[in-house]
Order: structure tokens, then sequence, then C-alpha cells
């Protein structure tokens, strides 16, 4: 059984809301963190990282004049390594499963994140992440990676991929 779920596909084809639907669906402890959309009336200017103990920061704004861009968005790297690193160390010593939401373009840029990745992908906890589909070095490493199964997500198989996870987290023993 592989204990590294990767769930990829395009942008904007709901792999946050999958993995949402997923772990509401779970009775273990989840660690790690999520991403989610900043909005102003009703248009996305960025992106939050929120772990489980509610700590959030901005990620990304189309306002920040960081160096580091993703399209239009200013890269936050610290939010990375002040929200996210230290949600994923909590989750490998405490957490049943951990959470990544999200291993993609922005997160690249903080090799410190990149390497608190890889101690995650080496621990013995189960991990559910989403991934973006376009590779990098890192992300093309992960994925080939021997215990790690990759579920991708479409519009049209969201519902039975949904199941699919769920089935291969609940055979995992916390």
């Amino acid at each position: 059984m592989s204990k590294n779920i990767l769930i990829t596909g395009y942008p904007g084809v709901g792999k946050t809301t999958l993995v949402n639907k997923i772990t509401k669906q779970l009775s273990c402890k989840i660690g790690g963190f999520y991403t989610h959309e900043m909005k102003e009336n009703d248009r996305r200017t960025g992106f939050y990282i929120t772990d489980f103990d509610g700590n959030q920061m901005v990620m990304a704004s189309e306002k920040s004049s960081s160096p580091y861009r993703v399209n239009k968005y200013g890269v936050n790297i610290d939010a990375f390594e002040k929200v996210g690193i230290p949600a994923m160390e909590r989750a490998l010593k405490s957490a049943d499963l951990i959470l990544i939401d999200e291993i993609g373009r922005m997160e690249m840029f903080s090799p410190k994140f990149c390497d608190m990745l890889r101690k995650v992908f080496e621990s013995e906890k189960p991990l559910l992440a989403t991934i973006k589909r376009v590779d990098c070095e890192l992300t093309k490493e992960l994925k080939k990676r021997k215990d790690v199964i990759i579920f991708v997500v479409t519009v049209n198989n969201r519902d039975q991929i949904s199941y699919e996870i769920t089935k291969e987290l609940t055979l995992e023993s916390y």
C-alpha cells in the first residue's frame, strides 16, 4: 500500500475542494496546512496558507512587491517558512495523517520548504497532498517514488476519485 497519496489535475479542477471533502470524512488527527483564495469583490487577488491550529498568512498577493512571482502574484516565502514548515513539523510529531495543500510553483521558491517536504515523504506518516500537474525537478522526483500513488482529478471523475482516495486512506492503520 502507498503511504503518500498525491492528487493532481489542472488549475481550477477542484483539488482543494476534493481534499476538504475527503478530510471531513476521516476520523483521525490531521496536521499540515491548506491554501485558499483571497477574494475582493468576487475576484481572486491572492492566496492564504492556513494550518490546522488556525495560524494563517498571506501566501501570495497581486499587491505584493515580492521578487518571487507566479503570474500576477508576488509570493511571500515567509508564509511557507512561518506557517507551512512548523505545521509539517507538528504533523510529523503528533498527527495521524499529514495534509499538504499544495505542492506547487509558489512553494518551490523556498529551499527550506522543499527540504521539509522531503522529510515528510521519507517519514512513516501517511500523506495526502495536492501537487501541481506540470512538473519541476522536485515534483518529478516525488511523483516517481515507489511509495506514492497519484490520482488525477478531472471535473468528470471528482466524485469517484473521492471515494477511491477515502478508501485508500481508511485502509491505513492510524
